[in-house]
């Protein structure tokens, strides 16, 4: 693991449709690896290296859940929209950065303290529509001499720390960590019998946007994503419907509401795997998709697998991944990618 480049990928704002941050930094690190940087029409990062033989794309998205400031109020508070899903007690009290056309404004969707409450209320969760965000402004003039306007995207405020030689805690690791991980195999990777693309998409957590424009733009061979899933690991999961656990290895999906692997590439990554003695889980998710769901059915199709990384605390203020489970898919990919030609991929592509 690259651990300075996360860190900076965690570390910039990038709510889905803000993502320019994260955009200048992939540039940076992959322009002097790359035959050639483009981005679709609604800004997904896509770096080539090669031109003949299969065109392989690793994909992940480079969005995170966040807010957008909907309303300011006479007195100054800030009312916002989510972007992406979030649970309503995930947010309370959290502290937020505001990225505006001149800076960052620091701030914190207020909480009532437990001494106005109730024993009622204390029960009842609170309703988006009652949170705000507190920047220290006394009114509506004086949040927009901070520079604040209705339409300014929000974030968590950015934060990121090794807790052990394994767990990472940080912002924004769904979905950072796969863009750290598939701009760390691209440099990695070299492989002259095929054609490599590295993506990263906008807009996944509003519906899988920049996975549907840049499939479109590149119309790669096979396709595999790298994303995050709920880790079943911690108190109060059915660990059936969660198998999930950190340091047990990156997770395969077997099944999300808008994909289904590709049966003879995944089998492909399984045998690699074993090969290899790399640890694999298995997963499904029926709530939810990656952006595999746009990359098996844009352009006539393709080959798609999606991996995961086991993840604590997804979308909230920080979550949690293992260094391990990391370090175990960069491997295995590597390893895949590095033996991938026009051999392989006919057998992976005969139906019959």
């Amino acid at each position: 693991m690259e651990t300075n480049l996360l860190k900076q990928l965690v570390m910039a704002s990038g709510t889905s449709g803000d993502e320019q941050e994260i955009r200048e930094i992939l540039y940076r690190e992959l322009v002097d690896q790359a035959d050639e940087i483009a981005f679709d029409g609604l800004g997904s990062f896509i770096a080539r290296k090669g031109s003949r033989g299969p065109k392989v794309a690793i994909i992940a998205h480079m969005d995170e859940v966040g807010f957008m400031v909907k309303h300011i109020s006479a007195d100054g508070f800030i009312l916002f929209e989510t972007v992406g899903s979030w649970w309503n007690q995930n947010m309370l009290n959290h502290r937020v950065e505001i990225r505006t056309s001149i800076g960052k404004v620091a701030g914190i969707i207020g909480s009532i303290a437990p001494h106005a409450l109730s024993e009622a209320d204390k029960a009842r969760p609170m309703e988006h529509d009652a949170m705000f965000i507190d920047i220290g402004a006394d009114s509506a003039e004086m949040v927009r001499e901070m520079g604040v306007a209705v339409g300014d995207f929000v974030c968590p405020e950015p934060n990121f720390t090794t807790l052990t030689p394994d767990r990472i805690l940080g912002k924004a690791l769904d979905n950072r960590a796969g863009c750290a991980l598939v701009a760390e195999l691209f440099k990695r990777c070299d492989n002259d019998e095929m054609t490599l693309y590295v993506v990263a998409t906008v807009q996944e957590e509003v519906g899988l946007r920049g996975a549907q424009t840049s499939a479109e733009v590149i119309k790669p061979d096979i396709a595999i994503v790298i994303d995050t899933m709920v880790a079943g690991d911690t108190p109060g999961f059915d660990r059936t419907k969660f198998p999930l656990k950190l340091g047990g290895g990156a997770a395969l999906a077997l099944f999300d509401k808008r994909y289904i692997p590709h049966q003879k590439l995944k089998q492909s990554l399984v045998e690699t795997a074993n090969k290899m003695d790399e640890p694999l889980q298995f997963c499904t998710m029926k709530t939810g998709a990656t952006d595999g769901g746009r990359y098996n059915v844009m352009g006539g199709g393709r080959p798609v697998v999606a991996f995961c990384l086991p993840t604590r605390y997804l979308h909230a203020n920080a979550s949690m991944i293992s260094r391990t489970d990391y370090d175990s898919l960069a491997t295995l990919l590597h390893h895949f990618l590095a033996e991938y030609g026009e051999e392989k991929h006919e057998a992976i592509c005969k139906f019959i």
